[in-house]
C-alpha cells in the first residue's frame, strides 16, 4: 500500500509499478477462484457428508463470496475522482502563472484564484498547494498520485493489488473488500480446520481432497492474520473520518488535532452514508462531493493556534527590528 506522496521513482518506474499492478490482480482472481474451487468441490462436495451441512457452508459461503467479489470489482474497476473544473486555472491564469519566475507572485495568482474555492489547508510552508502536473488548485485532501498521473480526490492511498488508487469514489468499496475478505478467510478457516479434523480423527476416509484442504487451511489462517490488523486500522480511520495520507502528516506532531473529526456516527456516515440499510454494500453512499468537508470542533483550535503561531512570529520579526534601536 503506497501513500500519495510516493518519492524517489521516476516514471519509468511508475509505469512498471501499474503493469505490475494488473498481474497482482490476475493473481487475487486467481486466488479467489482456487478457494471457491477447493471449497465447493474438494469440501462441500467430496468431504463433507452431511446434505444439511453441505447446504449451510454453501448458502453462507456463497453470500460472503458473492459480496467480496462485488467490493473488490466496485474498488478495482472505479475511476479516481478528480478535482472539479473550478479548480482549474483558466487559460488567461494559467498562462500569467507559468510567466511568473517569482514565487511570492504565483502564490497572489493563486490566492486569488482559492478566494471564491472552499480550501482550508495550504502546505507545510502556508501556501496554496497547486499540482503543476495537473494545472489544478488541490482541494482539501486532495494529492497527486505518480502513478495514476492525476490528482485524487480524498486520496487514502495507491493499493499496488489493486491497481488503483483508493480514494473518496472507491474508499467505501475498499473497507468493505477487507471486511468481507477478512469474514470469508475466517470461514473457510474454520470450515477447512473441521474437516482436517475429521481426516485426523479418521471419521472420513483418506481422499486427494486432503492435501489441498490443508494447503487451503494455512493459507486462509495467514491472510486472516494480516486481514484482521489491517481491517482494524482501516475501521479505526474511517471512524476518525482520517485517511491514510491525513494519519502520516499528522504522526510527527506532537498534539494531533483532525479538523474533519465530527464524531463516531458522523465520522462513518461520511463513508458509508446515511441510509444504514446500504452500509454493507458495495452501493455508492458516501456523503459529499470529496472536494470539500464538513469541519469538526478541532477546527477553531487548529485555526486559534494558526493566529497564535502568526502573532508569535510578528512579535519576533518586531523584536529583531527595533532590538537595534533600543541597543546603547
Amino acid at each position: 500500500m503506497l501513500p500519495g506522496g510516493i518519492v524517489g521513482l521516476d516514471e519509468g518506474d511508475h509505469h512498471c509499478m501499474k503493469i505490475c499492478g494488473r498481474f497482482l490482480v490476475l493473481l487475487l482472481c486467481c486466488i479467489l477462484a482456487v478457494a471457491y474451487y477447493i471449497f465447493v468441490v474438494e469440501i462441500c462436495i467430496f468431504t463433507i457428508e452431511s446434505l444439511e451441512e453441505k447446504v449451510a457452508y454453501l448458502i453462507i459461503f456463497h453470500l460472503i463470496y458473492i459480496l467480496c467479489s462485488w467490493s473488490f470489482l466496485r474498488t478495482v474497476l472505479a475511476r479516481p475522482a478528480k478535482p472539479p473544473a473550478k479548480f482549474c486555472l483558466s487559460d488567461a491564469d494559467k498562462q500569467l502563472y507559468l510567466n511568473q519566475k517569482r514565487p511570492e507572485m504565483k502564490q497572489e495568482i493563486l490566492i486569488r484564484v482559492a478566494k471564491d474555492l472552499p480550501i482550508y489547508t495550504r502546505n507545510s510552508k502556508g501556501a496554496i498547494r497547486y499540482c503543476e502536473k495537473c494545472q489544478a488548485l488541490k482541494p482539501d485532501r486532495c494529492h497527486h498520485c505518480p502513478i495514476c498521473n492525476t490528482c485524487v480526490l480524498k486520496l487514502d492511498h495507491h493499493c499496488v493489488f489493486l491497481n488503483n488508487c483508493v480514494g473518496f469514489t472507491n474508499y467505501k468499496y475498499f473497507i468493505l473488500s477487507v471486511l468481507y475478505a477478512l469474514l470469508l478467510c475466517l470461514f473457510i478457516f474454520a470450515v477447512s480446520l473441521y474437516c482436517s479434523i475429521l481426516f485426523w480423527t479418521h471419521r472420513v476416509p483418506d481422499t486427494n481432497s486432503k492435501i489441498p484442504i490443508i494447503l487451503q487451511l494455512c493459507v486462509s489462517s495467514v491472510f486472516s492474520l494480516i486481514g484482521f490488523p489491517f481491517y482494524l486500522s482501516h475501521f479505526y480511520m474511517a471512524a476518525n473520518n482520517l485517511t491514510t495520507v491525513d494519519d502520516k502528516e499528522d504522526e510527527d506532531e506532537e498534539e494531533k488535532m483532525n479538523p474533519y473529526d465530527l464524531g463516531f456516527s458522523k465520522n462513518l456516515a461520511q463513508v458509508f452514508g446515511n441510509k444504514k440499510k446500504y452500509w454493507f454494500l458495495p452501493i455508492f453512499s458516501s456523503l459529499g462531493d470529496g472536494s470539500s468537508f464538513p469541519m469538526g470542533d478541532a477546527m477553531e483550535d487548529i485555526e486559534k493556534n494558526a493566529v497564535m503561531c502568526k502573532t508569535e512570529h510578528i512579535l519576533k520579526q518586531l523584536t529583531k527590528v527595533l532590538a537595534p534601536i533600543h541597543a546603547p
